[in-house]
């Protein structure tokens, strides 16, 4: 009888703890919680597959997804693009996933300025981790007074700025799509649904996958900042010896 009062009580905390999460965080788990099911489904598909067979279905769209991004990141960070080509891929998948959720019914997590300031500042540790990786502590910071010490507080702005202008376009992109369709269905009312199809199309897919694609290709040209010009030129010239 106690153990049964003890997990009534902690299943009304959990569910008390959960509805006064915010909108974006609820639908940050539950998008979470899809993708992760889904990686174990496509998982458990890629240890069955034959690579002699021709790939199909969700095996050739994450075929076609890896190829993509593992070529775009050669030709941006060059022979260390194996190092980041993996996070490039997480960050592909959740963010357009998370840009299109309000087709469900979801709040779009983008939409919500603490978690695309999240997502800027993960990308910021990594511009600093490849900085300091391949420059070394001394020379990563001494980029900071290049070309000439005068321009440390410039430099150090710009850096700073870097996670928050990350964030904050993609904040502003996928709210204003939020908020223009909530006005649409609050206006039209039933009548939305004439027009509300095509605007979805727009707001949510196109937007989302051009934000998505923005958001990732700031992510490796800031990177590749930070890399000498010899391994950017790295893959170039593997590629003309083969």
């Amino acid at each position: 009888m106690k153990m049964m009062m003890n997990h009534n009580i902690q299943f009304l905390s959990f569910k008390s703890f959960y509805l006064n999460l915010s909108p974006s965080i609820k639908s940050t788990i539950w998008i979470t919680i899809v993708l992760v099911i889904v990686l174990l489904i496509v998982s458990k598909k890629l240890n069955k597959y034959d690579e002699n067979q021709e790939p199909k279905g969700i095996i050739l769209i994450l075929e076609w997804l890896i190829d993509g991004i593992n070529t775009a990141c050669k030709e941006t960070i060059g022979k260390r693009y194996r190092a980041i080509a993996p996070y490039i891929v997480t960050i592909a998948i959740f963010l357009f996933v998370a840009n299109i959720s309000g087709l469900f019914g979801l709040t779009p997590p983008t939409a919500s300025v603490s978690v695309t300031i999240c997502l800027g500042l993960m990308t910021f540790t990594l511009i600093q981790f490849f900085g300091i990786h391949s420059q070394g502590i001394k020379g990563h910071l001494k980029g900071f007074i290049d070309p000439n010490p005068l321009f440390l507080p410039i430099n150090l702005i710009g850096e700073i700025a870097t996670p928050f202008s990350l964030g904050l376009r993609l904040f502003g992109n996928i709210l204003s799509g939020t908020v223009i369709m909530a006005l649409i269905y609050s206006v039209l009312g039933y009548a939305a649904i004439i027009v509300a199809p095509p605007l979805h199309c727009y707001f949510d897919i196109f937007s989302g996958f051009i934000q998505t694609l923005v958001f990732c290709t700031l992510t490796m040209v800031f990177i590749a900042g930070k890399l000498p010009e010899d391994e950017l030129e790295y893959f170039e010239k593997e590629e003309t010896i083969e």
